[in-house]
Order: C-alpha cells, then sequence, then structure tokens
C-alpha cells in the first residue's frame, strides 16, 4: 500500500490548480497592463563571435496584465559620470502569456516590457511617457512554490538600453534615466548622425551613428 504524502503530484492536482488560479486572480486585480515585445532572436542564430544577432526582430507588442515591482533609479558617481540603474521585477501568469503568444511559449531574456499603462498619466506626458525595460532572467521555481506546484513566471528586468532592433518599444520617451534636457539631445544627434553619402553611414543595423 502506497504511503499518504502530501506533496505527492498524483493526488494533489486539485489543490495545485487552486493556487494557479489565485496567482491568475491577483494579477488581474493587482497588476498593470503593459505591451510586451517577444524578442525573436535564438541563440542558434546568433554570431559566435560577437555573440549576438543584429538582424534579430520583435513580434507584434501584445497588451498583457502583469504584477510588477518597480525599484526606481539608483544613482551612482563614478569617475565616468553619473550612473543610473533602474530594475524591476514582477510576476507573469503562463494563461496569461500563453494566450498571447501561443501554446509552450514562455517569457525570456531579452523581451521588452513597455510600461504603459502605468506611464501614461507621468507628468509633463507625452514628453515624459512609458519607460522601458528589458527582461534579465525568468524563474519558475522560488520560495512561492507553495505545495511544491509552479504556477507563475517571475522575471527580473533592466531599463532597457536602447539599440536599433526592428520591431522594438523604441528607446521610450522619458526612457533616459538623466533626463538629459533637448540642448544636449540635440547635440549629440548633430555629432553622430552621419550625412547619407558619408563612407560610415550605413549603420542602419545599430542605428545612426
Amino acid at each position: 500500500m502506497e504511503k499518504l504524502r502530501f506533496l505527492n503530484k498524483q493526488f494533489n492536482i486539485n489543490e495545485r490548480n487552486n493556487f494557479s488560479g489565485w496567482w491568475r486572480e491577483q494579477i488581474e486585480i493587482n497588476g498593470q497592463e503593459v505591451d510586451y515585445y517577444f524578442n525573436n532572436a535564438t541563440i542558434s542564430e546568433m554570431n559566435p563571435i560577437y555573440g549576438e544577432q543584429p538582424n534579430t526582430t520583435f513580434k507584434e507588442p501584445k497588451p498583457m496584465i502583469v504584477l510588477l515591482n518597480l525599484n526606481n533609479d539608483s544613482y551612482l558617481l563614478s569617475k565616468f559620470g553619473i550612473v543610473a540603474d533602474s530594475d524591476m521585477n514582477g510576476v507573469i501568469h503562463p494563461d496569461h502569456f500563453t494566450k498571447n503568444f501561443g501554446l509552450s511559449s514562455e517569457p525570456k531574456s531579452g523581451d521588452l516590457i513597455k510600461l504603459s499603462e502605468f506611464g501614461n498619466d507621468r507628468l509633463n506626458f507625452p514628453k515624459r511617457g512609458p519607460t522601458v525595460y528589458e527582461i534579465t532572467e525568468i524563474i519558475d521555481e522560488f520560495q512561492l512554490n507553495a505545495i511544491a506546484g509552479h504556477y507563475v513566471w517571475f522575471f527580473k528586468a533592466k531599463r532597457n538600453d536602447y539599440s536599433h532592433e526592428t520591431g522594438s518599444a523604441g528607446s521610450g520617451i522619458g526612457n533616459n534615466p538623466n533626463d538629459d534636457n533637448d540642448i544636449i539631445e540635440q547635440a549629440a544627434k548633430e555629432n553622430f548622425d552621419y550625412p547619407l553619402d558619408n563612407p560610415c553611414s550605413d549603420t542602419s543595423v545599430y542605428g545612426d551613428y
């Protein structure tokens, strides 16, 4: 006769479904709607020398409800200037994700999250707008795995350092953590946007500089 174990997954499927439903409800009630950009990059197509895939693209962004914890900016002064690290973590329910991107799909590092709802009423909107974060880590096993079940994706993300990639969220209005003024922005554009007849202008993969 088999011994009774509370964590025997052959018998506690209903309890685990209850926990999954609880997570989904909490995310839908307390979450924020974001625009989620799924990165089409694959390891098999990456350049082994540079460790990147310059011609990668993003799928059309999908609205999705995500539970977020925004840690805002942490400013550090280094010998190279001001460094502003902004990070975020949150929770995605698999049902919400597969509904948008298909069965067996899952979030991954390199995907972008645009805080579309959270950032639509920022001060001086639309000069300041929704910020964009890039996912850096996805895990499904952590201290919240009640009765040894797997219910949600827990992710970590950092403020996106924009580079040109087809279909991406762009730099994001107000995504600059230091909020450089328009004069500096214009000066940088004049310095680094080469004219079309310049031999170095064929840099569209990486932007116009």
